[in-house]
C-alpha cells in the first residue's frame, strides 16, 4: 500500500491557499516565446493579487509641528494688491479669456484660493464663479550631484468670472484704477 507523503499534503494546501485561478495559470499551456517557454497568455487565467497598503497615523511629533506652523496673513489695507502679481497673457490665456470668460493672473505663492477670489472681487469689482490654481514645475539641472536652478516664485490661478462680468486689462486711464 502506498503511502501519502506529508509533502504533498502541504503543496495541496498551498494551492488552495493561492486560490484557483493562480493554480489553473501555473499549469496553463506552455508556449515558446523568444526562446523560452512561457505561459499562454489567457486573460480569463490571470491571478489578480492585490496587496494590502499600510496606512500609517501621523505621530504626536508631525501634529504639534504642524500647529506651530503659521498661516501667511496678507495686511488688509495693502494686501488685497499684494496677492495679484499681474495677468498673464499667453495663447491659452487669450483662448480662455474668449471662450470660457476665464482670466489668468501670477499670484503670490502663499496665497490661497479664498483669498485669490476676494482680491480679485474686491479689486476689479466682478463676480467670481470659480478659482483654479497650480505652482508651475521647478526647471532643475542635475549637475555634479548637486540640483541647480529654483522654483518658481508665483503661483498661476485661472479665475472664471459671472457671465456678463469683465475685466479691462488695458484700460485708457490706468491712474484712474
Amino acid at each position: 500500500m502506498a503511502e501519502t507523503r506529508p509533502l504533498k499534503a502541504a503543496g495541496a494546501m498551498r494551492w488552495l491557499a493561492l486560490g484557483l485561478a493562480a493554480f489553473a495559470a501555473y499549469w496553463a499551456p506552455k508556449v515558446w516565446v523568444s526562446g523560452s517557454l512561457q505561459n499562454e497568455r489567457r486573460p480569463e487565467l490571470v491571478a489578480c493579487r492585490t496587496t494590502a497598503r499600510r496606512v500609517s497615523l501621523p505621530n504626536v511629533k508631525n501634529i504639534e509641528s504642524r500647529k506651530s506652523m503659521k498661516e501667511h496673513k496678507f495686511d488688509e489695507d495693502g494686501g488685497m494688491y499684494d496677492i495679484i502679481k499681474y495677468p498673464l497673457l499667453t495663447e491659452k490665456a487669450c483662448r480662455l479669456l474668449e471662450k470660457y470668460n476665464t482670466y489668468t493672473f501670477l499670484v503670490d505663492r502663499r496665497a490661497n484660493k479664498p483669498q485669490i477670489r476676494a482680491a480679485i472681487e474686491t479689486i476689479f469689482g466682478v463676480k467670481v464663479l470659480k478659482c483654479n490654481t497650480l505652482i508651475p514645475t521647478s526647471s532643475y539641472t542635475v549637475a555634479f550631484g548637486q540640483k541647480i536652478g529654483r522654483k518658481s516664485l508665483y503661483k498661476k490661478a485661472y479665475v472664471q468670472l459671472k457671465e456678463g462680468d469683465s475685466i479691462d486689462l488695458f484700460p485708457d486711464d490706468p491712474e484712474a484704477i
